[in-house]
């Protein structure tokens, strides 16, 4: 079995995977939880073969496996690297676009994480990662609202139909929302005049919020960045 360690600043994710790349267990725990991560891990150890660490915070974690990979920019990957500044590229969006290759090999695709930050991210037909943007996710728009104004209030985001606002708070979730969604589409259309046929991949903590209502098909994947994940790690380890 592969072991994904996926670390991020307020939660450590782990993934296990078999040989053909099936999901098998997933678990999340709080980012101080280091403990039970170690005794998870401990408990299993007999059956897993290799890990692959993705750490934005680099807190360590003893891991009793003996092939360990701690995912940087020097970590050989399975598609070509475009990006100018390689050491700045997050580690989530990498496993994005690695994602999307395996999984549309040939094609050009387009990966968007709904997340903390909106995530754009191209891979051409070549097995090219060609960059992509970011932009503030749901929970920062709304949070930007209420911290720049006197009298804005903090709003939840919610599941309503499209429309216009005729309160405070629906004048808010259809500014914060609408624009959302017109957002992805918008980048969609440009990308599709680009690049022509465009394979187009969606994840992220607020994918439910966004995964209906496009005039192009969507493929969700609630798992795309720890399967890309997984696919860094049989790239680089031999079974």
């Amino acid at each position: 079995m592969n072991l994904i360690v996926d670390q991020g600043n307020t939660a450590t994710k782990l993934a296990l995977f078999d040989k053909g790349g099936n999901l098998h267990i997933k678990k999340v725990f709080a980012k101080e939880e280091v403990d039970l991560v170690e005794k998870w891990v401990k408990e299993r150890s007999n059956e897993l073969e290799a890990v692959l660490v993705s750490s934005v915070t680099n807190d360590h974690i003893n891991l009793p496996i003996a092939k360990r990979i701690d995912l940087d920019e020097n970590t050989p990957i399975p598609i070509q690297n475009g990006y100018e500044t390689p050491h700045t590229l997050g580690k989530d969006r990498l496993a994005n676009a690695t994602a999307i290759w395996k999984k549309n090999p040939n094609k050009n695709s387009l990966a968007i994480d709904i997340g903390t930050c909106i995530k754009y991210d191209l891979v051409n037909n070549k097995g090219v990662y060609l960059g992509g943007n970011i932009s503030p996710g749901m929970k920062m728009r709304y949070a930007a609202l209420q911290s720049f104004t006197d009298q804005l209030p903090l709003i939840d985001a919610e599941d309503f139909e499209f429309g216009f606002g005729v309160s405070t708070k629906t004048s808010i979730q259809n500014g914060v929302q609408h624009a959302i969604f017109h957002e992805i589409n918008g980048f969609i259309q440009r990308y599709q005049e680009q690049f022509g046929e465009l394979t187009i991949f969606m994840t992220g903590g607020d994918l439910k919020y966004f995964d209906k209502g496009y005039k192009n098909p969507i493929f969700a994947h609630s798992d795309l960045t720890i399967f890309g994940l997984n696919e860094i790690l049989k790239y680089n380890v031999e079974f």
